[in-house]
This record gives structure tokens, C-alpha cells and sequence, in this order.
């Protein structure tokens, strides 16, 4: 009986070894195996789709500029839920000092070692203009994004390159005029709607003894604040492309009624004493102390200040914020609002796909995400979330922006360097060193091209 049981077990292994053989020789069999797992594969796809946390565990890199506080939204919160919304995703996130950033990206750049993602900021301003950076060939375009449609063309047209949207923007930052509501009720001055009204509401302050306007002029780059509002009103609505234009040799800021205007309407509110003459030897913290402490009825500052602004002071009054009218009476009024820097892609990440995936999550105006970013404080939402919910000081400047009549920022759409020789020069003119507005026109025009054959 054992004889004939280890007979049958050799019989037995023998035929399913040559059974086995077979089978590996058998190419209709092979295909079989095959289809079966290519269909197990089909299956896992379509159950998948094209979620992001079916697949392998990546790590995508991104580097930000600014200072990291305790819970601060890029390094920390965002990982977070990025991680919560893709299993598979470890996002690691870089922030560092604006100088440390803009060497940092350069050498990275250079070297081909870039993060995924980037922070780029609006047309030519700064170091990493999405511009200059899209000219040069480092980042991927995003138009096809769906929450572009959501931010509007008033907001990507900032992040655009030869038609083509690279950046996602952050929000919008504003430039207005901040004033004390008690002062202007006490004297029966409404908000002015055109500057010609803007002219007589300081009047009427100055008659009753009040300083109409302060300003810390002693850090220069303030007289950008109300500058850039009288821009927004009297050189984009006759040519949104001026600043382009420039670079063309179409437009120069010697034109007459572009900058030779803005410039003669901002320095007519120091000839009339309207802001004093003694700011160029205040500081930018000195005069918003001043307006907290009621010595000014109003002061051009931004939405970012805004707490500072409505901080309490020696006086306790109600603050306004209204966009400065350099508009003629019945014509349309423009507010100075910039996009604020956003995320990009850097063209030779190796995960495109994935790194778009986490800006449609990040700012489709509702997920968990899109509301943390909002409740951070850190940008001024203009849809979803949130946007029903701000400030009501920046309620009018929204209106503005959501009916397309706003402008960005003059310095964004010039080299860096223009800005502060119309700062310096306008210094001069307000220090009384005989400089004029011709001067000031001719100055900027000097320096751009300067910069621009370099």
C-alpha cells in the first residue's frame, strides 16, 4: 500500500509539472492572463478616475517667500489638508525672507533644481515676475484651470504671457483713502465721488482747523498709495495697455494728460497744505498714529494696514474707506486694486498633473481648504467662501472690482527701479528744492529706458 501511495505522488507531481510546463508554453493561455489583468487594471482606473490618492506616494516641493508664524497657513495648514484630500501627497513647503527667496529661486532656477511650485508675482514686479519667469521658459501655463472662471479676467489678466495664464492670484490688495466718519459728519461732508468733490471736502476741513490728509512721506514708498488711485482714474481708462505700450515706444510718461496729470492733481494737495509739507520727515507708522489719534481726517493707505488703521487711538471715532476720485464729475470712478502674488508651476515638475489638481482644490472658492486660506486673513476673497463676509471697509472697492472698474498696481507693470525715481523726485518737489513735474515725467522716462536697454 505505501509502494503504491509514493507511485500515485510521483504520478500526481509529475503530471501537474508538465501541466505547469505547458501552460508557460501556451501563448493563447498567456494572453488570457494578460487580458485578465489588463481588465483588473481598466476596473481600478475607472474606479479611481483620476484621483490623485490612488496613486504611488509623491512628494511635491514648493517655496514661498515670506516669514513662517506659529499655525502659518503655507508651511503648515496647507500640507495638512492637502495630505487629508491626497493620501498619496506629501506637499513640503519652503518659506523664506523676500531677499533669501528671490537669490534662492534664482540659483534653483538656474541650476534645474526648481520646487514644483513657486510663488510668482503680478506682470513685471519684482524679481519673480510671472512674466519675466514665462519669457524665460520656467513655468508651465494653467489656463485650462477651472477656477480661473472663478477669479475673472479682471483678476489672471495680471498673471497673462503671450496669452496664456501661468499663475493663480491670491486675492486682491487694495489702495484707498481711509477717513474719520465723525469728522466728515460734523461738517457735512459726504463721500466725494469725483475730484473736484475730493478738492472741496479738504477745504472745508482745512477752513474748520482740521489737517485734511496725512501722510509718512519720510518712507517714500507711500506716495505710491495715492498716486496709484489717481493712475487708476486718469491713465488706464483712456489706455489699459500704457504700461505695455511703454515698452513698445508707443506710450511714454511724457505724454501729455497721462503722469504729467497725476502728478500736477497729487502735488496740488501739498501746494494748498492740504497734506503737509512736514510729512517728508514722518515715518509711515507715525502717520497712521496720527490719524488713530484724530490729528488727520484721512490718510491714503491699504487694505493691508487695515488693522493698524482701525486700531484704537487716542481718539475714538468711526473709520470709511473710499476709493480717491480722480475722475471728473460724471465720469466712472476706478479703484487701485493688485492681485496679489500666487502659485505657479514650475515647467519641468515632474508632477503638473498632481500640482494643478491642489490649486483647483485650494482655491475652488468652498472646499476645506479654500476656507482656511479665507479665514487666515491673508487674502481679500472676491467669490465663494468668504467674499459675502469681509470687511465691510473694503465693501465698495469689491463692487468695483467685481463690475471691472479697477486697475492694478503702476509699479507691476514697470521695471523695478522706475517707481522709486518717481519717489525720489517727488521728494524733492515736496522738500521744495525746485523740482517740477516736468522733471518728474522726464525722470521716470529716463530711468525706464535705462533700465529696460539693460
Amino acid at each position: 500500500m505505501k509502494k503504491l501511495l509514493s507511485i500515485l505522488l510521483v504520478a500526481t507531481l509529475t503530471m501537474a509539472l508538465f501541466a505547469g510546463c505547458g501552460q508557460n508554453d501556451d501563448t493563447s493561455n498567456g494572453e488570457d492572463s494578460q487580458a485578465s489583468s489588463n481588465q483588473q487594471t481598466d476596473n481600478q482606473e475607472d474606479s479611481d478616475d483620476t484621483d490623485a490618492s490612488s496613486e504611488d506616494e509623491i512628494t511635491i516641493t514648493m517655496m514661498f517667500s515670506g516669514t513662517a508664524a506659529e499655525n502659518d497657513f503655507e508651511t503648515q495648514v496647507l500640507p495638512e489638508l492637502v495630505k487629508k484630500e491626497f493620501p498619496n501627497i506629501n506637499l513640503e513647503v519652503t518659506k523664506l525672507p523676500d531677499d533669501q527667496y528671490y537669490t534662492a529661486l534664482k540659483t534653483k532656477l538656474a541650476s534645474g533644481e526648481a520646487p514644483d511650485m513657486i510663488l510668482v508675482q503680478p506682470k513685471y514686479a519684482g524679481a519673480n515676475s510671472v512674466i519675466g519667469l514665462a519669457e524665460a521658459g520656467y513655468l508651465e501655463p494653467i489656463s485650462e484651470l477651472n477656477v480661473l472662471d472663478k477669479i475673472g479676467e479682471a483678476g489672471t489678466d495680471s498673471f497673462v504671457y503671450e496669452g496664456d495664464v501661468y499663475a493663480v492670484p491670491s486675492g486682491v490688495t487694495i489702495l484707498g483713502t481711509y477717513y474719520n466718519k465723525d469728522m466728515f459728519d460734523e461738517y457735512g461732508i459726504d463721500i466725494p465721488t469725483n475730484w473736484d468733490e475730493f478738492l472741496a471736502a479738504c477745504e472745508t476741513l482745512q477752513q474748520n482747523g482740521i489737517q485734511p490728509i496725512v501722510m509718512g512721506d519720510k518712507d517714500m514708498y507711500v506716495m505710491q498709495f495715492g498716486l496709484y488711485q489717481l493712475a487708476a482714474n486718469l491713465v488706464y481708462p483712456q489706455n489699459p495697455s500704457y504700461d505695455d505700450d511703454l515698452r513698445t515706444g508707443a506710450t511714454s510718461y511724457t505724454d501729455e494728460g497721462t503722469w504729467d496729470k497725476v502728478l500736477e492733481m497729487y502735488t496740488t494737495l501739498y501746494d494748498n497744505g492740504y497734506i503737509d509739507t512736514n510729512s517728508i520727515g514722518l515715518g509711515a507708522q507715525q502717520a497712521i498714529q496720527k490719524f488713530v489719534d484724530g490729528e488727520a481726517a484721512m490718510t491714503f493707505d491699504g487694505s493691508f494696514n487695515a488693522p493698524a488703521i482701525t486700531a484704537q487711538g487716542a481718539a475714538n471715532f468711526e473709520r470709511g474707506y473710499f476709493p480717491l476720485p480722480g475722475n471728473a464729475e460724471g465720469e466712472q470712478i476706478y479703484a487701485s486694486m493688485a492681485m496679489g502674488a500666487g502659485p505657479a508651476i514650475t515647467k519641468d515638475s515632474a508632477y503638473i498633473e498632481e500640482c494643478k489638481q491642489i490649486l483647483e482644490l485650494w482655491y475652488d472658492g468652498e472646499s476645506e481648504l479654500w476656507q482656511a486660506y479665507v479665514d487666515s486673513g491673508k487674502i481679500i476673497p472676491t467669490y465663494g467662501y468668504g467674499s459675502d463676509n469681509t470687511n465691510p471697509l473694503f465693501d465698495r472697492f469689491i463692487e468695483l472690482y467685481n463690475e471691472g472698474n479697477s486697475y492694478y498696481w503702476c509699479n507691476q507693470g514697470w521695471p523695478a527701479g522706475v517707481e522709486v525715481e518717481m519717489e525720489t523726485l517727488l521728494s524733492e518737489y515736496i522738500g521744495g528744492v525746485g523740482t517740477t513735474v516736468e522733471d518728474m515725467t522726464q525722470g521716470m522716462q529716463r530711468k525706464f529706458d535705462e533700465l529696460i536697454d539693460n
